[in-house]
């Protein structure tokens, strides 16, 4: 993976930025989270196939987007991290 991009935006955004419910499924997060959080971080591999970003809420909450393509073929997968839980012990999907 490439190095951790924190608050950088790419050209090319990941499929989970232009998903077609990507925009609300944010919105909801952050309004029922208690408003936004520190800046959002993401990281993708350097052949573009693959990454993650984390959108953080006030409350310590985190919307996170594990994202791939293969060919033509996109994957996301959401997950709403606790601020007690770490991205890889959470199974709750947003």
């Amino acid at each position: 993976m490439q190095q951790d991009k924190s608050g950088d935006e790419r050209e090319d955004a990941p499929p989970g930025d232009v998903s077609p419910d990507s925009r609300d499924r944010i919105e909801d997060f952050i309004s029922r989270h208690g408003g936004i959080g520190p800046p959002r971080r993401q990281a993708i591999d350097p052949a573009g196939f693959r990454g993650w970003y984390e959108i953080y809420a006030a409350d310590g909450y985190c919307l996170r987007c594990d994202w791939s393509r293969m060919g033509g073929r996109e994957e996301l997968k959401f997950a709403e991290i606790g601020p007690d839980q770490s991205a890889g012990a959470s199974d709750n999907s947003a």
